[in-house]
């Protein structure tokens, strides 16, 4: 008894620690106490997130700890001899469970009992401060995308990709400087800074990472670099003979000389770009270290084993020569450096394509070289890799595209519970891919291995890739060759696709295609009106036609209007396609007194004006349209330049006869719109629905009688007599002068009109200094020495 309480009291004060690996993870059983200990040790060690076990970090000694692995693994093989029928049962649970002990890290180094599995990340495990090896998947204005061991994805803002001290001396930092320093396929270490959950996925998690080498090489002092150790660094200053790099730390600084940089002929070094190079010299007196960063002495310079190396000098990437000690379940374990040990997942093998007898490749003591793939400082785990391609800093590329489709692939290996392992027959040379359980079949396939046989081919399309493993993933599900969309890549603007509603909200229904893309119906898109309830039209799981509005990046929105599914018109989704003439559907978006925007697809919109709505005079386009109406238009004019398009509703031209024309020096009646500072809008009462314009000056014959008249405007007054002045296309100069109606008869409009010596009727439009400009109608134009005015000045 005293023993057995001994035991409870040292699992119990392990409480909230790090768990152990899961070869010991076995409940005790007690005659006496049993409830109470199975209920300490299932807190202690519940697996459902695997947590990290903590190298040193336990209270208790290692001979206890070994004590208290062996008690468990002794009374767990006790139960299986005990019963056959309980063995089957732990052994369904723990093939359940594996996917969360792959997850788990462990760290105990070259002591202690070894783990079963090989250390892998995951969106479980993985904290701020872990430091890892990616390979940059693309490039954007503001931030990075790196793709991560395990096949996860982090991000690197603009900010976190230099140092301060370097990105200050960096040129066009306000434009794509990212551009000009990080290309994708590059090989970059980070670090981990922080994790938030994705708001737009429920279960996502966002990695947010730091390329900043203060971060990275943190512990680093002038001691503890040697000759012959590769550094990477920024490029600080470009010299005559070379470059000045910066690593981060104020200790010290590098040179590289430009006949030992093996500089490309289509890439040129810019300042804050990253190189590595090879040690190979060190000035203590002037803190710089010289280098070389010759691409093939690079690639093979190994990390010579240091005495008290500390963990925090391991840099993801390193080289190291490594021996084999021992198989575990899904990889290899490696001890290096003499103090440290690695484990290498199956993903990260030498052979790419891994069979069921992989582990007699891996003798023990066996010696390889292997690079580092990430470091976790909190529980001393490290991961490293035997791939060729990352073994010769390079890597490895990628033959296949996500949706291709390859009929003749053959299985590797078929992993009992997870999942197979394919060859797909790419070309120049085959590439591995991965099918997960899930993915293999409709239904559930509860076994792998009677259903799939080693050697065998089947047609597999491909749903991902790995870039740091060079590996694919794919899907073996007939639904997966089936419709027109299964990637992102695969949406076009105004293609219609059938999608299943899966989720209903307040801003509209989250919808899902045949292939697994998922797309938004924003609410004002789920009916041909405003709906108030949703979910009354919309139930999930229903199965409706939908048509894609817009696909920006991965960002997609799809429309159930009827009547933009069912046209069968030319659609508009660039600026570009907005020829003129051309009659399509959009959707009104705002209304303002003079017309209403409409917007296409793609968010490309256009401008119908108040006179092409075929609205009479003093309609108020308020009461005739509303927001989100869907409207038949013809384009009328177009500039992609400005990104503007005139839009009519008004399907053809109006014709009209030349007696329903405004002419120069008519008489017209109209109705005000509105005002402007300087004059007011009319619409002119005409077939034509043409505007017009009265400037202040031409409210009256003078200027105290036009202000008084402009003060008391408002829109809706109607004015019954207004001498059309000028016409500049539909767009009309009128004059409200009572001196200039009355005579407008005797206006002329063109200079044969004017004999010598004849009275006409006209309007000062300018004075200057030696006389003024009298106009008349249209753009005639005459002058007045002041000679010949001084008796009206």
């Amino acid at each position: 008894m005293a023993a057995s309480s001994k035991k409870f009291q040292k699992k119990k004060s392990n409480e909230g620690k790090p768990k152990f690996n899961k070869a010991s993870k076995k409940q005790f059983k007690t005659k006496k106490d049993g409830a109470v200990k199975s209920e300490a040790v299932a807190l202690q060690l519940e697996d459902d997130v695997p947590d990290f076990p903590r190298g040193g970090g336990s209270s208790l000694s290692k001979h206890e700890r070994d004590e208290i692995r062996a008690e468990v693994d002794a009374e767990f093989e006790a139960e299986e001899l005990a019963s056959k029928k309980n063995k089957r049962k732990k052994s369904q649970k723990k093939i359940q469970a594996m996917p969360d002990d792959l997850g788990s890290l462990f760290g105990d180094g070259i002591t202690g009992k070894l783990p079963r599995y090989a250390n892998k990340i995951t969106l479980k495990n993985i904290s701020p401060g872990m430091k890892l090896w990616g390979v940059v998947a693309e490039v954007n204005e503001k931030d990075l995308v790196i793709s991560l061991p395990g096949g996860l994805r982090g991000l690197v803002r603009a900010g976190d990709a230099l140092d301060p001290v370097v990105s200050n001396k960096v040129e066009n930092n306000e434009g794509d400087f990212l551009k000009n320093i990080f290309y994708p396929g590059q090989l970059v270490s980070c670090i981990v800074l922080q994790l938030d959950d994705d708001k737009k996925e429920t279960g996502k998690r966002k990695i947010w990472l730091s390329l900043r080498l203060s971060l990275l090489h943190k512990g680093f002092t002038l001691d503890a670099v040697q000759e012959g150790m590769v550094l990477t660094g920024y490029v600080i200053s470009i010299e005559d003979h070379g470059y000045m790099l910066h690593f981060g730390l104020s200790s010290f600084t590098g040179f590289l000389r430009k006949d030992g940089h093996a500089e490309s002929k289509d890439v040129e070094v810019r300042t804050g770009q990253f190189l590595q190079g090879v040690i190979k010299s060190i000035d203590k007196t002037r803190k710089v270290v010289n280098l070389s960063s010759d691409p093939d002495t690079v690639s093979k310079c190994v990390t010579k084993d240091l005495k008290g190396i500390s963990i925090d000098l391991l840099i993801p990437g390193m080289l190291i020569n490594a021996s084999v000690r021992s198989t575990l379940e899904n990889g290899i374990m490696l001890s290096f450096l003499t103090y440290f040990t690695g484990t290498v997942d199956m993903c990260h093998l030498q052979n790419k394509f891994p069979n069921k007898n992989w582990k007699d490749d891996y003798n023990q003591n066996k010696k390889v070289n292997a690079r580092i793939l990430f470091i976790d400082p909190s529980t001393r785990a490290v991961g490293l890799t035997l791939n060729p391609h990352l073994v010769h800093n390079k890597a490895p590329p990628s033959h296949v595209n996500i949706g291709d489709i390859f009929d003749q692939s053959k299985v590797v290996r078929v992993d009992r519970g997870f999942g197979l392992l394919l060859e797909i027959p790419s070309k120049p040379v085959s590439t591995p891919a991965y099918v997960n359980v899930s993915d293999v079949a409709e239904e559930e396939v509860r076994k792998l291995e009677k259903k799939f046989k080693e050697g065998t081919q089947v047609r597999v399309r491909i749903l991902g890739f790995r870039h740091l493993e060079g590996l694919s993933t794919g899907i073996l599900k007939a639904s997966a060759f089936e419709g027109p969309v299964f990637t992102h890549s695969d949406v076009k603007p105004g293609m219609v696709v059938k999608a299943k509603v899966i989720a209903l909200d307040s801003f509209g229904a989250i919808v899902q295609f045949p292939g697994g893309v998922k797309a938004l119906c924003p609410t004002r898109h789920m009916s041909e009106f405003e709906i108030a309830k949703p979910g009354k039209k919309f139930k999930v799981g229903a199965e409706l036609v939908f048509r894609v509005l817009g696909c920006k990046s991965k960002r997609i929105t799809v429309t159930y209007k009827k009547t933009l599914v069912k046209s069968k018109l030319g659609i508009i989704s660039s600026y570009a396609e907005a020829t003129e003439g051309l009659v399509t559907h959009g959707w009104i978006t705002k209304i303002e007194k003079h017309g209403f925007f409409v917007r296409f697809y793609n968010g490309v919109q256009g401008f119908a004006p108040r006179s092409e709505l075929g609205l009479g005079p003093g309609d108020d386009p308020n009461s005739m349209f509303h927001v989100g109406q869907v409207v038949k238009c013809r384009v009328t004019g177009s500039s992609p330049a400005s990104r503007h398009i005139n839009l009519s509703l008004q399907m053809r031209p109006v014709r009209l006869s030349e007696d329903d024309m405004v002419k120069l020096g008519s008489i017209v009646s109209g109705v005000v719109e509105g005002l402007t500072s300087s004059a007011v809008v009319i619409n002119v009462n005409s077939k034509a629905h043409l505007k017009g314009m009265i400037f202040n000056e031409h409210l009256a014959d003078h200027h105290e009688r036009a202000a008084l008249l402009k003060s008391i405007l408002k829109p809706g007054y109607k004015f019954d007599q207004l001498l059309v002045l000028d016409i500049e296309g539909n767009n009309i100069v009128l004059s409200a002068k009572f001196s200039l109606i009355s005579s407008a008869e005797q206006l002329p409009s063109d200079i044969s009109q004017i004999r010598p010596n004849t009275v006409v009727h006209g309007y000062v439009c300018n004075l200057i200094e030696t006389g003024c400009f009298v106009r008349f109608l249209g753009r005639l134009t005459g002058f007045s020495p002041r000679s010949k005015v001084t008796e009206f000045l």
